[in-house]
């Protein structure tokens, strides 16, 4: 693995500059995690509070940073306070990079340690409305973990879960052999491939962590909840093969909102932000949820 995540700093450097200088900025690009002691656990190096007194909290969990084991502070606060609304931010970090399944210590109850600090965390904010968001990695993480607390909405870019379209074979040939792709738009081409072969990384890192066998079932814990699940929304990439099959997975889920981007890429949350669409974007998905509860009340 350390020579995979070398690998995958380098090509992030070269193919996507803006987004390792985002990471630069950030101070999040060259973590490196280690097992803690649960009784030695500082708890700043796995969640972040900010209590700007509003009545809606964003907990944002780790997209793409999952590779590097990054806080996903980037990747909403700025588009989200641009657009002039105030939120309570908690941040979330995935530290050891196994989607959220293992605890500071190396146990595979990583689901009930994030649970617990980020209900903590809600507890202090007391807002009215908490969005649990994310992208790739960090979807599955708002979906699996947000399902199990009082969150009234999800909104995940192209969620990487269930696992099998990451870890399809026929979708690793295709991506691999997409020379229309590489011709027109090799950002994306690229961009689909290191995700295909980051997917495969850390999967087999959850197993050799967590075990196959214990690795959660996102799709059943969401469909569990009572009395029925989280409103969701799903922003998926139109024109990517994998994330289209991954999202229309959940059509026929009427807690389930499926929302096309006309992008080629998995980061098509990047694409919208390069068209500066992604906070005016946000800030209507979050006002709808927030729309939806208060009728549901009423």
């Amino acid at each position: 693995m350390g020579i995979a995540n070398s690998f995958v700093r380098v090509f992030i450097r070269v193919f996507f500059p803006g987004f390792a200088r985002d990471l630069k900025q950030e101070g999040q690009f060259d973590f490196r995690p280690k097992l803690v002691p649960l009784d030695a656990v500082d708890l700043s190096d796995y969640i972040e509070v900010q209590d700007n007194g509003s009545d809606i909290t964003v907990v944002s969990f780790a997209g793409m940073a999952v590779l590097y084991a990054g806080m996903p502070r980037f990747e909403f606060r700025k588009v989200l306070e641009h657009g002039g609304s105030r939120y309570n931010f908690v941040f979330v970090r995935d530290i050891h990079r196994c989607c959220y399944f293992v605890t500071p210590d190396g146990s595979s109850d990583g689901t009930v340690f994030y649970e617990g600090i980020i209900r903590d965390a809600l507890a202090r904010l007391n807002a009215k409305h908490t969005v649990a968001i994310g992208a790739s990695g960090g979807g599955a993480a708002a979906f699996c973990i947000g399902s199990r607390l009082p969150i009234d909405h999800i909104i995940a870019f192209n969620p990487a879960f269930p696992f099998d379209q990451y870890q399809a074979q026929e979708n690793q040939r295709r991506a691999r052999w997409d020379v229309g792709k590489l011709l027109h738009d090799p950002g994306a081409y690229f961009e689909v491939v290191l995700v295909l072969l980051g997917a495969r990384l850390v999967w087999r890192r959850v197993c050799r962590f967590v075990g196959e066998e214990n690795v959660p079932d996102i799709t059943a814990r969401y469909l569990e909840r009572r009395p029925r699940p989280v409103f969701a929304t799903i922003l998926y990439s139109a024109r990517n093969r994998a994330d289209t099959n991954q999202a229309l997975q959940f059509r026929e889920v009427a807690t389930i909102r499926l929302t096309p981007v006309d992008s080629a890429r998995h980061n098509g949350m990047r694409t919208l932000k390069e068209r500066g669409e992604l906070g005016e974007l946000l800030q209507r998905v979050i006002h709808e949820g927030i729309a939806l509860r208060d009728e549901e009340i009423v």
